[in-house]
């Protein structure tokens, strides 16, 4: 066995420092070989190998391109999320899924009683006013106690 290992470790050795002579030969031949496993991959629990490639393709222009909402209805482009009652203050933040930026950005109020009757309405700007497509502004203001707040639409000009 040592004399295999010895014999094998030759040959390495000796197939290294002779390649860079064989290089400027016309005779020279590369092989390539394929690896089984893909570049982007899980292992299941069972041994198996999954392929993510798919998932981890990256397009060409991914940093810089964004679906965008297009149309004239900026209220569908302005989305509201995570608004809060807190029983005094209404908060929250819009974000613009529109392709262009969107200036002097409001939300739109309802302040209901405990029956779901309106009591109160209004709005308030957001933080900053003016949002670039993708971006988001928060929004934070007081509002008319009521037992429930919520946000009807946000709104600005393109």
């Amino acid at each position: 066995m040592k004399h295999l290992h010895l014999t094998l470790s030759t040959l390495l050795i000796s197939s290294i420092s002779v390649s860079p002579l064989l290089a400027n030969s016309t005779n020279t031949k590369i092989q390539v070989s394929q690896i089984d496993e893909p570049f982007c991959y899980m292992k299941t629990p069972d041994g198996k190998t999954v392929d993510l490639g798919k998932l981890c393709e990256k397009s060409p222009n991914s940093e810089t391109s964004q679906t965008c909402i297009t149309g004239s209805n900026i209220s569908t482009k302005l989305s509201i999320a995570g608004a809060n009652y807190d029983g005094s203050f209404f908060s929250g933040k819009v974000v613009n899924q529109g392709c262009k930026t969107i200036k002097n950005v409001k939300v739109n109020y309802e302040v209901l009683d405990e029956s779901g009757n309106l009591i109160d309405n209004g709005f308030m700007y957001t933080q900053p006013v003016s949002l670039a497509p993708g971006e988001s502004a928060a929004f934070r203001g007081a509002v008319v106690a009521g037992a429930k707040v919520r946000a009807t639409h946000a709104e600005g000009q393109e």
